[in-house]
């Protein structure tokens, strides 16, 4: 391994920082949820909590509003639903996605942050298995036409 000088050294570090401080400060992010197992007194009644689960999520989902003001909020679910895998295998992932939409007029621009929900819940057996992650994506834009007062 090769020894660096101090100056080197510290423009190095120097060139890191200028690197680092030029890195946008809005990114994405991701936290797990951590995982946990349950027993359930059936096979049938795991499936069942799985099947309560997907109607809960379907229930979250909200077509796009738009306020008066521009904003607008939207939740959406991306899912297969309920997948069998053999006889004591089930499971359900799903993604619930949350948008929310505000006028940038800094910008002229409608600026949407998203954030989202990813569950996997499997039942072998009587076991019913959970785990997933939060998070959320950089935001998007679009053009804002100002309505006519």
């Amino acid at each position: 391994m090769a020894l660096m000088s101090f100056g080197a050294l510290a423009t190095t570090a120097l060139g890191l920082e200028i690197f680092l401080a030029s890195w946008p400060a809005h990114a994405s992010g991701r936290l797990p949820v951590p995982p946990s197992s349950q027993a359930l007194a059936s096979h049938r009644a795991c499936v069942e909590a799985l099947e309560r689960q997907y109607a809960e999520d379907k229930r979250r989902i909200v077509e796009k509003t738009v306020d008066a003001d521009g904003s607008s909020q939207e939740t959406s679910l991306e899912t297969s639903g309920i997948e069998r895998n053999g006889t004591d295998n089930v499971r359900y992932q799903a993604t619930v996605w949350y948008h929310h939409g505000r006028v940038r007029t800094d910008l002229g621009q409608i600026e949407t942050s998203h954030s989202f929900e990813t569950r996997l819940r499997e039942c072998k057996g009587a076991m019913l298995h959970i785990s997933g992650e939060t998070g959320y994506t950089l935001s998007t834009f679009e053009p804002w036409r100002k309505s006519a007062p």
